[in-house]
Order: structure tokens, then sequence, then C-alpha cells
């Protein structure tokens, strides 16, 4: 279940799956899987699934306020859901209601560990029904 507005802050090392995470995430709310990619160099990409998602990549933004330029808090306030990789970069700018989502390479090399964590009450129940589905 998804619930607008959301964001969802991604951390972890390069290649730990980010990307691939969102890109999977986004597939299962329609967004079509060759539209999906990092947007790394473009900053941010915006796609057409249900809810709208907006995916930012803040691994090269400078600081806070080369952030607040890219429309962040609109976006973050908007219908939408907005998954920020590398968000630790910019706790501050994080709503109350926020999923995170902490990703580590195991031993192996090939598989992965998530973390998830959750703040205020609303992505608390969300992250709640998450686990329940999981289960």
């Amino acid at each position: 279940m998804v619930r607008t507005p959301l964001t969802i802050a991604l951390s972890g090392t390069l290649g730990a799956g980010k990307t691939q995470w969102t890109r999977y995430f986004a597939m299962a709310l329609g967004a079509p899987g060759r539209t999906i990619s990092s947007p790394t160099f473009m900053l941010v990409h915006q796609y057409a699934s249900q809810p709208p998602i907006f995916h930012l990549d803040a691994y090269r933004i400078g600081d806070e306020e080369e952030m607040l330029e890219l429309g962040i808090e609109e976006m973050m306030d908007s219908e939408a859901v907005t998954i920020i990789e590398w968000a630790d970069r910019f706790p501050a700018l994080l709503p109350r209601n926020t999923l995170r989502l902490h990703f580590e390479v195991a031993n192996d090399q090939a598989a992965r560990k998530i973390k998830f964590e959750a703040s205020g009450q609303r992505a608390q129940a969300i992250l709640r029904e998450w686990i329940a589905i999981g289960s």
C-alpha cells in the first residue's frame, strides 16, 4: 500500500542497490521498467506510475540550497512518492514522515541487506503495512 505524499530516503554505498530497488518499486506501481534509471546526471526523473514518482539523486548536489532549487519541497508535498538516493546527505530537508532504507552489500557481494526505518506516525503505519504484506 502506498499513500501520498510519501518520501522514501535511500542511503548506502555505490552499487548497493538503491536504483535497482527504485526500479522494482516503480514497476510495481505501473511505471515501464525501461524508463527507470539512475538520475545521477539529470538529478530528477519523474515516472508515469500510479501514484507518480519523483526520483532524485543527491550524490552530485552541493548543498541544501541547490536541493531546494530543484523543488524538493514541492515534490515532497505533492500527491506523489518522492524517492531520494543519497538522502543521508541532506537529513534536515526530509519531512517528519519519511521511510528510510539503508542498503548494505553482503559479504558475498551478491546479496543485499536493507534496513527499514520510519519517522512520523504516517510513515510508521505504512512500514507496518509493508511488513504485514511481506509476512
